[in-house]
């Protein structure tokens, strides 16, 4: 009795370490969001959007797993295709033809638009030991390192938006620009684009980097037309409520990658470790000012570590509809 006790011990931990490792991250699931249209964006009526993020490439991505990406991407047949930021892992472009080769995969009939996150600029921006924002050098972002430092500042710092002195703003990084321009793919840096009569698409840059500019942004919005908003972290929410724009689509904490849904206080826990100001806004998708405007932060496709549980990759795709 005691020896099989001891076995299921042994064996629960080491069955839930390779769920976590192998299985999961590769597990791709697809969320299905309707968006209920108002009568005066009856045109927006059977249009589908599809959203992606997080990819955070890296040589060790399989390439069963892009395959399965791509697949279920055309699957789905969206018209308009938007990726919500981090392209990269820690500012480093690793196997560019294997990431420029999946990228182009990535086709839609009105567009495929993408925004950049904190791991897109010519340095990797996160919060450092002391919880402040700041540039995070090869050393010290190693996974593990990176997993202590978010458990200890989510569940101990305060996740205001403090920067490290002396931080300046980070340009884009410039060869994955290069690469971009190889691709479907029209990136968005705080500025909007037009689809002729029709939708708004609006991106942000980052609010880690220093280059979140909704003033810039929205210069050339159309608020006759519905809108939609690319902003990489979901903590921008409060500073976009001055701007018009109906859905808001971000990235950014993976979910968390570790998740307890049960109990609740567990699930408050690891919200935490997302880093968020609000870590309520952690996943899922979220409705404001009476159900005007919405918000979906994606729990991603990857992250430093292929590593997840009770939180697998995912693919948005959203169904416009009007009437019943």
């Amino acid at each position: 009795m005691v020896l099989a006790s001891l076995s299921l011990a042994a064996a629960v931990p080491l069955a839930a370490f390779s769920w976590a490792n192998f299985i999961e991250p590769n597990w791709l699931r697809t969320s299905l969001l309707t968006w209920k249209l108002p009568k005066k964006y009856a045109h927006l009526h059977g249009l589908r959007i599809a959203q992606i993020s997080d990819l955070h490439f890296h040589k060790f991505v399989p390439k069963k797993f892009l395959k399965k990406v791509s697949s279920k991407i055309s699957r789905f047949s969206p018209d308009i295709l938007l990726f919500s930021g981090d392209f990269l892992c820690r500012a480093q472009i690793e196997d560019r033809s294997r990431l420029e080769a999946f990228l182009n995969t990535l086709h839609a009939p009105l567009g495929t638009f993408a925004i950049l996150g904190n791991h897109d600029y010519q340095s990797y921006i996160s919060r450092n030991s002391q919880g402040k924002i700041d540039i995070i050098s090869m050393k010290s972002s190693q996974p593990l390192k990176r997993a202590f430092v978010s458990i200890t500042q989510g569940l101990f710092g305060s996740q205001g938006y403090t920067y490290a002195e002396g931080l300046e703003r980070q340009e884009p990084n410039k060869e994955l620009l290069q690469l971009l321009k190889n691709t479907p793919i029209r990136l968005l840096h705080n500025e909007s684009h037009i689809i002729t009569d029709m939708i708004n698409i609006v991106g942000l840059g980052d609010l880690f980097a220093k280059q979140f500019d909704p003033e810039k942004a929205f210069i050339h919005y159309n608020p006759s037309l519905p809108g939609i908003i690319l902003s990489h972290n979901p903590d921008t929410l409060h500073q976009l409520e001055p701007y018009p724009g109906d859905i808001i689509f971000s990235g950014h904490t993976h979910g968390p990658q570790i998740s307890i849904p049960w109990p609740k206080f567990a699930n408050r826990i690891m919200n935490k470790i997302s880093g968020l100001e609000n870590p309520d806004l952690a996943r899922g998708h979220f409705l404001f000012g009476e159900g005007k405007r919405q918000l979906y932060v994606n729990r991603g496709l990857g992250g430093f570590k292929r590593l997840r549980f009770c939180s697998p990759p995912e693919i948005c795709c959203v169904r416009c509809v009007y009437g019943s």
